[in-house]
C-alpha cells in the first residue's frame, strides 16, 4: 500500500498526541508525586485509593474530636482543682469562725467571704469549654446551674465518635461533683457555713466541719474521674495517629510515585518531544516542496 503524504501526516499528529499526553503525565507524577492522579491510570489502585482517602478521612475527624475533647477534660480538671481550693479556703473559715473569741461582726464579715466562695463555686460549675458547658451532663447547651446552685443537667454521659467504632464519654459529672447524686449539694454546705456565721452560732459553724471535708472529697474525686478520662483520650489519640501513619503509608505504596524515574521520565518525553515535532517541521516541509 501507497503511504500517501496525508497518511503520514495523520501518523506524525497522533504520534505528537501520545508524546504529549504521555509528558503531561510525567509532568503530574512528578509535581504531585504521585502515579495515580485520576481513575483511568490505574482502576484498581485507584479505588483502593478512594478507601484509604475515606479511612484518612474518618480518622482525621476522630482526632479533631478527640482533641476538643481532651481541651475541654483538661479544663474541667483545672477548675476542679479550683473548687478543690475553693473548699480548703472555706474550711479554714469554719475553722477560724469556731474560734470563741470572734464577735458577730467578724463573723457576718466571714459569712460575706463564704457568699463569694459560693459565686466562684457557682462560675465554676457552669464553665463552658469548647463543646458547650462543661458540667451539665448531656446538656451541654444549658446553663446546669442557677443562682442558688439548683442543678437543670443530667448525668448521662456525653458522648462523641472518635473513629474507634464505639462513642466515648467525653465528659464528667457535673450531677457527682456538686450535687446530691455524689453524696452531698456542695452549694448547700457552703450555704450551712454562712447561715451559721451570719447567726453568729459557733456550735453551728463547728457542726459544718464535716460537711465541708465530704464536699471537698467529692470534688476530688471528679477531678481525679477527668485525669483517666484524659489519659484514656490520649492513648485514642495515639492509635488513631499510628493509624494515620499505617494509612499515609499505604496510599504511598498505592499511589506514589518514584519521583526520581518521574523526572526523568519527564526529561527523556520532552526530549522525544522535541525531536518529534523537529522531524514533523521536516516532514511538513517537504511535503509543501512537493505539492509546489
Amino acid at each position: 500500500m501507497r503511504v500517501t503524504d496525508g497518511m503520514r501526516q495523520s501518523n506524525l499528529v497522533r504520534t505528537l498526541d501520545q508524546l504529549s499526553q504521555a509528558q503531561q503525565e510525567a509532568s503530574n507524577r512528578a509535581l504531585t508525586g504521585n502515579r495515580v492522579n485520576k481513575p483511568s491510570d490505574d482502576p484498581a489502585a485507584a479505588a483502593e485509593l478512594a478507601r484509604i482517602r475515606a479511612s484518612q478521612a474518618q480518622t482525621d475527624a476522630g482526632l479533631k474530636a478527640a482533641s476538643s475533647a481532651e481541651s475541654d477534660l483538661t479544663l474541667s480538671e483545672s477548675v476542679l482543682a479550683q473548687a478543690n481550693d475553693l473548699f480548703t479556703s472555706a474550711r479554714e473559715l469554719a475553722q477560724q469562725g469556731a474560734n470563741a473569741t470572734l464577735d458577730a461582726n467578724t463573723r457576718a464579715t466571714m459569712a460575706n467571704q463564704v457568699g463569694l466562695l459560693k459565686q466562684q463555686l457557682l462560675g465554676i460549675a457552669n464553665t463552658k469549654g469548647q463543646n458547650g458547658y462543661l458540667f451539665g451532663g448531656s446538656q451541654t447547651q444549658n446553663q446546669p446551674f442557677d443562682a442558688s446552685g439548683s442543678f437543670s443537667g443530667d448525668d448521662d454521659a456525653h458522648v462523641v465518635d472518635l473513629g474507634t467504632g464505639t462513642p466515648t464519654a467525653v465528659n464528667v459529672s457535673g450531677a457527682r461533683a456538686f450535687t446530691a447524686a455524689g453524696g452531698r449539694n456542695v452549694f448547700d454546705d457552703l450555704d450551712a457555713l454562712q447561715t451559721a456565721l451570719r447567726n453568729n452560732d459557733q456550735t453551728a459553724i463547728s457542726n459544718t466541719f464535716a460537711g465541708l471535708e465530704a464536699a471537698r472529697s467529692q470534688v476530688v474525686a471528679v477531678q481525679a474521674d477527668a485525669g483517666l478520662r484524659i489519659d484514656k483520650l490520649q492513648t485514642t489519640e495515639d492509635v488513631l495517629t499510628q493509624a494515620k501513619t499505617v494509612l499515609s503509608t499505604r496510599q504511598q505504596s498505592v499511589a506514589g510515585a518514584d519521583q526520581y524515574q518521574a523526572y526523568s521520565d519527564l526529561v527523556t518525553l520532552g526530549q522525544s518531544l522535541e525531536q518529534a515535532v523537529g522531524v514533523a517541521k521536516q516532514i511538513l516541509s517537504l511535503g509543501g516542496m512537493t505539492q509546489s
